[in-house]
């Protein structure tokens, strides 16, 4: 689901819901107390609040506490 991180090509495909949001680079934290992260890399947010990672796994929205983005803002 996800290009190489060399890739021009645009992380969002045709298929994809006009809700649906995709980023290059964050981390995702599950309690504000903790500098323990649960995930980094790219991930796809969907309309419903579930954040896909790499692999096709999906994360609850309940599980996270909030989600720092890295990418570079054009």
């Amino acid at each position: 689901m996800f290009p190489p991180i060399a890739s021009r090509d645009s992380i969002l495909s045709d298929e994809m819901h006009p809700c649906t949001r995709a980023y290059h680079d964050v981390v995702i934290y599950g309690d504000a107390a903790s500098d323990d992260t649960l995930y980094e890399g790219p991930i796809v947010v969907h309309a419903n609040g579930w954040i896909e990672l790499e692999g096709d796994r999906l994360l609850s929205p309940q599980a996270i506490h909030h989600i720092d983005i890295y990418d570079d803002k054009d």
